[in-house]
């Protein structure tokens, strides 16, 4: 192991450390990755470890079609989620899923609508490519699945005519969200994290509130 690869999956287990003390990776659940080279391997979360005890031994790489290199262990159900991601982002070095209260309401009281529009908020700006809260960022919603392929190919279906999703969501299930380091995407969960719990206390408070 390089030094190089070693300090990315220090980083990314630090980041899964902290994603499960703030309550967005309860148990088991969710699943990250990280790739150095976009034409090399992706190193991404094994399935079946419970986020706070989670290692850098728990680690383990895939190729772009999300088989286990020299790996006897299953990675993530949802790794074709991620390999999707990878191949519509050459930019992106990471992805993380995130498994919120919040995350997991909204896109469940909104999955008729297929969308969760985010507008207005300051917060925004922490959003890549945004630069000011006057702008609105629709955080398409999609039926949860066990078909993965099938999923996958309805997400790249929507990315087709949507190329700037920074993000979305499954409903009754969670987040996804990617970036260009480990440090923006974790920053990318914290601004939707903060934004979904807004939104959820907003309608919450004010039932009237029509920015939606």
């Amino acid at each position: 192991m390089t030094d190089h690869l070693a300090n990315w999956k220090e980083e990314l287990v630090a980041c899964i450390h902290f994603l499960h003390a703030r309550g967005y990776a309860p148990a088991t659940s969710s699943n990250y990755s990280f790739r150095i080279d976009p034409a090399g391997p992706i190193t991404i979360s094994s399935s079946g470890i419970d986020k706070g005890a989670f290692q850098v031994a728990d680690l383990m790489s895939v190729d772009a079609h999300g088989q286990a290199i020299n790996d006897s262990r299953r990675p993530s159900a949802e790794t074709l989620l991620h390999t999707l991601i990878y191949d519509r982002r050459p930019d992106v070095r990471c992805v993380l899923h995130t498994h919120s209260v919040y995350n997991t309401v909204l896109s469940t009281l909104f999955a008729d609508r297929k969308s969760l529009p985010l507008e207005g908020f300051e917060v925004l700006k922490g959003l890549e490519g945004i630069r000011t809260h006057e702008t609105r960022v629709e955080v398409p919603v999609f039926a949860n699945s066990q078909d993965m392929p099938a999923l996958a190919a309805e997400i790249g279906a929507y990315w087709d005519t949507h190329p700037d999703m920074l993000g979305f969501l499954l409903a009754g299930h969670g987040l996804y969200t990617w970036g260009s380091s480990i440090a923006a995407t974790k920053r990318h969960v914290e601004v939707f994290e903060f934004l979904l719990e807004c939104t959820y206390r907003i309608h919450t408070f004010s039932p009237t509130y029509t920015n939606v």
